[in-house]
């Protein structure tokens, strides 16, 4: 097996020289020195995982876009807040109001990252504060988008299914002073590459101080801004 690996390694090294390049088994084996029939069986089992991709006319192989995909997840699910922060920026200075990042955590919601309000009267929840499932709009948006698994655990909650029903409908939530009372909280989803919901995006503001028209506008921004950050963490759609 480890010998398996380290020759796959060989062949993967090769090709990653020039990654849009198509190599012949020929050429891999110039370079590493393998028997062709191992080169032959080691390439269609990497096909077999999308590590490399085959060239049917030819017969010629190049690096599959799983490396991309699991490079992309590596690299944004630790960057997220780093990505986010000027989206969150842009994001309070347009609705003129706090904003939110929060990532989901089995049950719970976990904020990681806040802009407050160029307003003098502001509401602030803090990061590091772990709100529990389902409470918020950023945990209901996160909650309507994940797995049924999770989901499941409301399931007895008539109420809450059927709010996360016209979440996921609507591509976004709103909520009134679950968390906090007297405020108003939007939020939208942030997807991955597989289209999974790894954050939360929202803005929360005063009861008091929204009118229907305000709502919505904020709505669209928020939803805009999570659409922005789902395209940078590599989400096609």
């Amino acid at each position: 097996m480890i010998q398996s690996i380290e020759r796959a390694m060989l062949i993967i090294n090769v090709l990653a020289k020039q990654p849009k390049k198509f190599y012949s088994v020929q050429d891999i084996y110039n370079e590493t020195d393998l028997p062709s029939s191992t080169i032959y069986r080691l390439l269609y089992t990497l096909e077999t995982f999308d590590l490399v991709e085959r060239n049917e006319e030819k017969k010629e192989f190049r690096l599959g876009y799983t490396w991309l995909q699991l490079g992309m997840k590596m690299y944004h699910h630790t960057n997220i807040r780093e990505k986010a922060h000027p989206l969150l920026e842009e994001l309070a200075n347009n609705v003129r109001e706090t904003t939110y990042l929060n990532i989901p955590k089995q049950f719970s919601s976990i904020i990681i990252d806040r802009v407050d309000s160029p307003k003098n009267v502001r509401i602030i929840d803090m990061i590091g504060e772990k709100i529990p499932y389902p409470i918020g709009a950023a945990n209901k948006v996160l909650l309507a988008f994940s797995s049924k698994e999770i989901q499941a655990t409301f399931s007895e909650n008539h109420e809450v299914m059927e709010q996360l029903q016209q979440i996921k409908e609507m591509g976004y939530s709103i909520s009134y002073g679950e968390k906090t009372k007297g405020t108003v909280s939007v939020a939208a989803p942030v997807f991955d590459l597989d289209e999974k919901p790894i954050a939360a995006i929202s803005a929360e503001c005063f009861e008091y101080d929204t009118d229907d028209e305000k709502l919505e506008g904020i709505v669209k921004e928020v939803t805009k801004t999570a659409y922005l950050l789902s395209q940078e963490l590599g989400h096609i759609k």
